[in-house]
């Protein structure tokens, strides 16, 4: 029976691990998206949409790297 509750709590531990990757992983695409706009000229709906896109991508990111998986 502690054997199964401790392969649980490394489950959750290496889910949690993960969801810091993705978004760790998220939050550098944003970033470098978003710095990409910034600095480069683009047709402006289109850099708009683009903003948007690595906005969700930031916020999600910053939102899974806080958030702990219960």
């Amino acid at each position: 029976m502690l054997q199964h509750s401790m392969g649980k709590e490394e489950a959750e531990a290496r889910l949690n691990f993960l969801t810091k990757i993705i978004g760790l992983i998220m939050l550098m695409i944003g970033l470098f998206l978003e710095y990409g706009i910034m600095t480069t000229t683009m047709y402006p709906p289109l850099a708009g949409m683009f903003q948007m896109i690595a906005i969700i991508l930031i916020v999600v990111g910053a939102a899974s790297l806080i958030v702990k998986i219960v």
